[in-house]
């Protein structure tokens, strides 16, 4: 009973101080390695000044370069480190380990620009002519407030981090030391208990049993109630900590379910440990089900079952791309330790929507290549027409000129609509929201067309609804709207044929139709459109950008609207998009 009462008393307080300690050392190695950098800069900066003076006369008295080479390499061996004289302009005038003449210009160094910015500078990195990470601290040298040169002091990176090193090793020899006694005088303090304490057994039996809210009654002052008192402070410390374990199991739980990347973690062996919900529904699977199963039978992918095992083995980050039920998948698998044995933790980032968007940018750049390339052909052909001798025939050269500008209208449209297209879609078109009449608006655009549709022998026709109600909307682009919906129409539509304009209330939104008797759409385009540059073979082969239906979708979806179309095949089509009534 002794023994084990032992134990309980030892073990606890020795584990509850020693994490006292530790993250006192852990502040106090921090400390030092400060100061110590702090310490080593400022012994530099103070170098690098006695090196300023040293160098005044040289810098000031011309044909010296030979003088400062010799300078900056008898000082570098006094002071056991790398000396550096630099020009205003950035030239090497001495190096203690390097011919200046063989050196490149030093007026890009950060130091150094420091140094002519601000009086000191100071940099850590890679040196390009000694090959290995340095620490530098470089000072303006003057003459009569005239800045004349940089002097330059540095230390291998190997060097500072044993100053550093040293410090913060006797800060953790010292942290050890008091480790130590902590543990001797525990366990004295636990071998001074001689007799069996059933209140202090119950106590701690139930502390094990995961009641951590056991106190004991304290009712002595001597070494036995301190110890009591000690057991409480314990109980309570445990506890506290408990629930700080629990409260950020609780959050990471939170953070990885409501992550959008999925997340799988496994033990050394590859046997699933974790995994969060954005995981299970791009594998598939129920966590439930695959915690302790082996990776590849719960995401069936031999790529990610590589990768895990490729971390593990490397410890080395290992990345890819796979295809997952339809999703395309970013594959990252990095080692961590966990106890004794390492494990993977293995994220899985949707890349869908930016490789379609991808895709989507290389169509249209090539659409817009495609676009502007005919006409271009076309207005070289018509210019080398013209300067083979063309133009000294009047008539010729004013059918040529007459093409010619056509074709730099088309071209000058196409733009029109492309900034027309690239502004609504970036949201920087601005909509001038007011009651709108689309009866009224359906009169204007007929009105506008009524020309067109004459010279293609097709009758156009308006449809009112006299309970039409008003729509808050923007007048010259609905208008537009519309009227991109009616020229397409009668575009398509053979001579003989009709088209119809219409609005009706639905719910709370107002749907305006262009009907058409024409050529129809086929089921295969009709997905595509509303895509930029689209045409079908049959229904879109003539004319036009192919941007209209484009800016029509965006302009309505502006409205927080939409629009659709409904066709078949030598039947005709109907184009449909909706206006909320309410604010968007």
């Amino acid at each position: 009973m002794s023994r084990s009462l032992y134990w309980k008393i030892t073990v606890p307080f020795t584990l509850l101080v020693l994490v006292g300690l530790g993250v006192l050392g852990s502040f106090m190695a921090t400390s030092a390695r400060h100061a110590q950098l702090q310490s080593l800069r400022s012994h530099l900066a103070n170098e690098a000044r006695l090196v300023a003076d040293a160098s005044l006369p040289g810098l000031t008295t011309p044909d010296s370069r030979g003088a400062l080479d010799a300078l900056a390499k008898k000082t570098g061996r006094e002071i056991d480190a790398r000396v550096t004289i630099i020009a205003r302009g950035g030239a090497v005038l001495g190096d203690t380990q390097e011919d200046p003449s063989s050196m490149e210009d030093h007026s890009s160094r950060p130091e150094v620009m420091q140094a002519l910015a601000s009086g000191e500078g100071q940099s850590t990195r890679y040196s390009t002519t000694i090959r290995q990470d340095m620490m530098y601290v470089a000072v303006p040298i003057t003459s009569q407030g005239e800045l004349i040169g940089v002097a330059r002091v540095a230390l291998p990176a190997t060097a500072v981090k044993s100053y550093v090193n040293s410090a913060v090793f006797t800060t953790a020899s010292t942290m050890a030391v008091a480790g130590l006694l902590v543990i001797l005088a525990a366990a004295l303090i636990g071998r001074m208990i001689t007799r069996p304490l059933k209140q202090m057994t119950r106590a701690a039996q139930g502390i094990a049993s995961g009641q951590l809210e056991q106190q004991i009654q304290v009712r002595t002052g001597d070494e036995l109630g301190q110890l009591a008192r000690a057991f409480n402070e314990m109980s309570l410390s445990l506890k506290k900590s408990m629930a700080a374990v629990s409260a950020e199991k609780t959050r990471l739980a939170t953070v990885l379910s409501s992550m959008t990347d999925g997340v799988i973690i496994t033990d050394s062996e590859g046997q699933v440990l974790l995994a969060n919900s954005a995981a299970e529904h791009y594998f598939a699977f129920k966590e439930a089900r695959a915690i302790g199963k082996p990776l590849i039978e719960v995401v069936h992918d031999h790529e990610v079952d590589e990768a895990v095992k490729g971390c593990l083995k490397t410890a080395r980050e290992q990345t890819g791309q796979i295809d997952v039920n339809g999703r395309f998948l970013r594959v990252v698998a990095v080692r961590f330790e966990s106890g004794k044995s390492p494990g993977a933790l293995a994220l899985f980032q949707d890349l869908t929507e930016m490789r379609s968007l991808q895709t989507m940018r290389r169509e249209f750049v090539g659409n817009v290549s495609h676009e502007l390339r005919t006409p271009l052909t076309g207005m070289k052909a018509i210019v080398e027409t013209l300067q083979d001798g063309a133009i000294n025939d009047g008539k010729v050269a004013t059918d040529f000129l007459r093409k010619l500008d056509t074709e730099v209208d088309a071209m000058t449209q196409m733009v029109t609509e492309l900034l027309e297209l690239s502004r609504i879609e970036g949201g920087r078109a601005k909509l001038k929201s007011e009651p709108v009449d689309l009866n009224l608006l359906m009169e204007e655009a007929v009105a506008r067309l009524s020309p067109q549709a004459e010279r293609a022998q097709v009758s156009l026709a308006v449809e009112r609804s006299s309970e039409l109600p008003l729509v808050p909307a923007d007048r010259e682009r609905i208008r537009q709207v519309i009227a991109n919906l009616v020229h397409n129409a009668i575009k398509f539509t053979p001579a003989g044929g009709k088209v119809t304009v219409e609005a009706r209330s639905e719910n709370s939104a107002v749907v305006t139709r262009v009907s058409d008797t024409g050529i129809g759409i086929p089921r295969e385009d009709l997905p595509h459109v509303f895509e930029r540059f689209y045409k079908a073979d049959k229904s879109r082969s003539s004319g036009g950008t192919g941007l209209g239906l484009a800016i029509a979708k965006h302009t309505v979806q502006a409205h927080g609207g939409n629009i659709w179309v409904e066709s078949e095949e030598g039947k005709g089509s109907t184009f449909s998009f909706s206006l909320p009534l309410g604010p968007h």
